[in-house]
């Protein structure tokens, strides 16, 4: 009964969560479909422009080539503001409704992204389309012109003076405006943010045992590995099964959880040793039979499978690698995946959980991998079969 009231106390609270997110989305698809429908009222004036005005033969080539210019940059524009709008509000909406667990927040903060340089295309257009009316006047009403451009040039003034002000008195500071987003944070897990959109009612609880543990009011994994390592300190959410409550699938060797990941012999990692910065990266690995991978993210597992793996096409093979602790780590939550066979190039993968326990856990784990790979090996070549096949059952 507590089970089951967790879980629906949990899908409310997501389900609110999206609510509000979906509303942030319904907002900026409206603003584009404005901003397409004014598009489309500019095209149809630009195209109306070019198509039915007859150019006297007596008008200065030059002006009747500015104005034609002036005409198709207002065209041109209009139509790519009217089809970027269009197909982002489908595209948006789509990836909002069909997407993966995550993908209505990646549909807001896109539409966002996009929002400035649509906006900047479309106020580009309607400058084009005054000055083609101004370029028009020239050639259609004589004595005429220099007023009509006078009222033209007045209305383009009036515009970007009363559009400016508006901008000024309508202003939501930076810090100040107010989005869909549902992230807290807990006091007790530094600056890590909680996306309560990002729930998951049916994962398995925290037990009484692993709440009371003696981490300062965090959980095991709250530890950092160094004070520029990406995410900070964090707290277990319901969603991160621990390695304790995870089951054996299938018979098959499993294990899966966050751990910081050293990144290497990279770029970034030379970047971060010039700087005197970390360059270890939390990622959320994911040890299947013989075979070691990595995530960005929990969600993306949750979501894809291995097939989200950022290693997927070439996974860490036990069979090559013996996890050691490492003898550097004072705190005994350090361990090394050293490669075996003789590569000098072959990587050593630096790897750290957040407590003593969890890196025991992992290199038990991963020692079992090793261990199988080991024995699948030696059975398939008594056997003159194929080790990797061996190895992955």
């Amino acid at each position: 009964m507590l089970q089951a009231d967790k879980r629906a106390l949990l899908a409310g609270v997501k389900k609110d969560a999206l609510e509000l997110r979906n509303k942030e989305l319904d907002f900026n698809v409206e603003r584009y479909t404005n901003l397409a429908t004014q598009a489309s009222v500019m095209a149809g004036f630009s195209f109306e422009s070019l198509v039915e005005l007859e150019v006297p033969e007596h008008t200065n080539e030059y002006l009747s080539s500015i104005y034609f210019v002036f005409g198709s940059l207002a065209m041109s524009l209009s139509l790519y503001v009217l089809c970027v709008s269009s197909f982002c509000c489908v595209y948006g909406h789509r990836l909002a409704l069909q997407g993966p667990h995550g993908s209505l927040e990646r549909a807001v903060v896109l539409m966002v992204a996009y929002r400035s340089h649509i906006f900047a295309a479309a106020g580009v257009a309607l400058a084009n389309l005054v000055a083609a009316a101004i370029c028009m006047s020239w050639i259609k009403m004589g004595p005429a012109a220099g007023f009509v451009t006078s009222v033209f040039l007045g209305f383009g003034f009036c515009v970007t003076v009363g559009m400016s002000r508006m901008a000024k008195v309508f202003d939501i500071p930076a810090e100040d405006v107010v989005s869909g987003s549902t992230k807290v944070y807990n006091p007790n897990a530094g600056t890590s943010p909680i996306d309560l959109a990002l729930l998951n009612p049916n994962a398995p609880s925290v037990s009484a045992a692993q709440a009371m543990s003696p981490t300062r009011g965090r959980s095991p994994s709250s530890t950092r590995m160094g004070p520029g390592a990406e995410g900070g300190p964090y707290t277990r959410l319901a969603e991160e099964p621990t390695s304790d409550e995870l089951p054996a699938r299938s018979g098959v060797l499993h294990q899966e959880g966050y751990l910081y990941k050293n990144a290497g012999n990279s770029m970034l990692s030379a970047a971060s040793r010039y700087l005197n910065q970390d360059s270890s990266r939390r990622r959320y690995f994911v040890l299947q039979g013989t075979k070691l991978y990595y995530f960005k993210a929990w969600e993306v597992y949750g979501s894809l499978g291995l097939g989200g793996a950022v290693n997927k096409n070439a996974p860490i093979d036990m069979l090559h690698h013996i996890p050691t602790i490492a003898q550097e780590a004072s705190d005994g939550t350090r361990f090394d995946l050293v490669p075996q066979g003789g590569d000098a190039h072959a990587r050593k993968w630096e790897l750290q959980a957040g407590t003593e326990h969890d890196a025991l856990d992992w290199i038990n784990a991963l020692r079992r991998a090793y261990s199988i790979a080991e024995e699948a090996q030696v059975g398939a070549q008594r056997e003159g079969g194929n080790p990797a096949l061996h190895a992955s059952l």
